[in-house]
């Protein structure tokens, strides 16, 4: 059983180290693609993590999604893994047997599994690199947006067809390839975006500076254009709301 993860990098620093120490523990071969960071991200895979691949690729200082969409839609290919991960840098696979389901899937035929996502939430940025982040921040809800195919067979996939943020697609399967669609393998995602105010301020002012014409025509990443208050109501909202399931649950 072999896995590659390929992961999308832009000034990353604080998250980075979180995933490569999560994802190095099972995958084989991980790559960075950096999009040119002005941060320390890339010092600090070469320094802690050098057995991890980093490439660059240039949008002239933009965020351009439509170019990212491709690197999604293509960087995999060739890859002799059983299975790849194409993920932004704060989405982690989860399973308890992880890998023994990805055993079960190959001897099976299982090309995609079932995704099921959740966006993490804290008020407190997880700083301790010495503890994995999926002990350090548990508190989470459901967002079906998340439920992407970002892990599966470049052996038996031909193309993904990843729409805008891979949050849809239109998987193509080699042709004589027969694999099993109907099936109950599932892999929970943890999308790592709520935590801290002061985090998530600082990463929507990143993408909003570098928001591309070709962004703003197709309305690509509008969401990071709406300002700390937006952010503000957010967590205020998630964090009602959790609170209002964590009393429920206590109830019973």
């Amino acid at each position: 059983m072999t896995i590659e993860a390929f992961f999308l990098c832009f000034n990353e620093s604080r998250m980075i180290e979180h995933t490569l120490n999560y994802y190095s523990r099972f995958c084989d071969k991980i790559t960075i693609l950096d999009n040119q960071s002005t941060d320390n991200s890339v010092s600090i895979v070469r320094e802690k993590f050098p057995d991890v691949v980093v490439e660059e690729f240039d949008t002239n200082g933009e965020y351009r999604e439509d170019i990212l969409m491709n690197i999604r839609n293509n960087r995999w290919k060739g890859s002799e893994a059983d299975y790849v991960i194409m993920a932004d840098m704060d989405e982690f696979i989860v399973d308890e047997h992880l890998l023994d389901k990805l055993e079960a899937m190959k001897r099976q035929r299982v090309a995609i599994p079932n995704i099921t996502g959740y966006n993490m939430f804290s008020e407190i940025f997880p700083n301790d690199y010495g503890r994995l982040i999926t002990e350090q921040v548990t508190k989470k809800f459901r967002d079906r947006t998340f439920d992407k195919k970002i892990i599966f067979s470049p052996k038996w996939v031909q193309e993904m067809n990843f729409g805008v943020g891979s949050h849809f697609c239109k998987p193509v399967y080699k042709e004589g390839v027969e694999v099993q669609t109907d099936h109950s393998f599932s892999f929970n995602l943890l999308h790592f975006k709520f935590l801290a105010r002061e985090y998530l301020y600082k990463r929507h002012r990143g993408y909003a500076t570098r928001m591309s014409d070709v962004n703003r025509f197709l309305n690509y990443g509008q969401q990071y254009m709406l300002g700390d208050q937006h952010i503000d109501k957010a967590f205020d909202k998630i964090g009602q709301f959790l609170e209002q399931k964590s009393d429920l649950v206590s109830q019973h």
